[in-house]
């Protein structure tokens, strides 16, 4: 599987969180040719029911093919962010120390791996080729988004070489497409904001 998008971009907070300090959101995406092991063997069946209206309450990814909540204490963020990937969904907490909590999604496209459990491997291997200073990592966790399996890991690391960031991604997989969800906030901020993530992974809903 070819290698994915890796970007750590520059966003002034005055843009997505309303003030005037430098902020930076990290989004992380890459595989490797390299296997690795996972805590399953297996993506298994999902049964998942897909509408093309976003309920209420939600927000449509820049896609159209999922919506999900903005959550409590975050502003929807995605409208002033210019990026050179596509981010389909972003939610900012208020700035802190300089920095804005977020929670980001990028989608791209499987290839030929069908399996969340290769998937996981191939990206979590990718980030710590790309991110060598990233450290830490979680065991792998096991979750569903709308009724598609999915996984979980989080770790330490330093995007912009000086910022140390405590980041959670979710991976999940649908249609052809791998969606990467991102949390990333400040090691001291991250207990407080985790509970953000449920509520975009539970309020998550597939339109296509």
């Amino acid at each position: 599987m070819r290698a994915r998008r890796l970007a750590a971009l520059i966003l002034s907070a005055s843009a997505i969180a309303g003030c005037g300090r430098t902020t930076l959101l990290h989004t992380s995406s890459a595989s490797s040719s390299t296997s690795s092991q996972s805590s399953a063997t297996g993506g298994g069946t999902a049964t998942t029911s897909t509408t093309t209206t976003a309920p209420a309450g939600t927000v449509k990814s820049a896609d159209g093919k999922f919506a999900t909540v903005v959550p409590d204490g975050f502003a929807n963020a995605l409208g002033s962010v210019q990026a050179t990937i596509k981010i389909q969904y972003l939610a900012a907490a208020p700035s802190h120390d300089g920095f804005a909590t977020n929670i980001n999604v990028v989608a791209e496209p499987s290839g030929a791996q069908s399996s969340i459990d290769k998937i996981t491997g191939l990206e979590v291997a990718g980030v710590k080729r790309a991110e060598p200073q990233a450290h830490d990592f979680s065991q792998i966790q096991s979750l569903t988004v709308d009724g598609q399996p999915a996984r979980a890991i989080d770790y330490l690391s330093l995007p912009d070489k000086h910022r140390l960031l405590h980041q959670y991604q979710v991976f999940v997989a649908k249609s052809g497409a791998i969606y990467t969800i991102t949390y990333s906030a400040l090691p001291s901020d991250y207990d407080g904001n985790l509970a953000a993530v449920k509520q975009v992974t539970d309020g998550w809903h597939w339109l296509s």
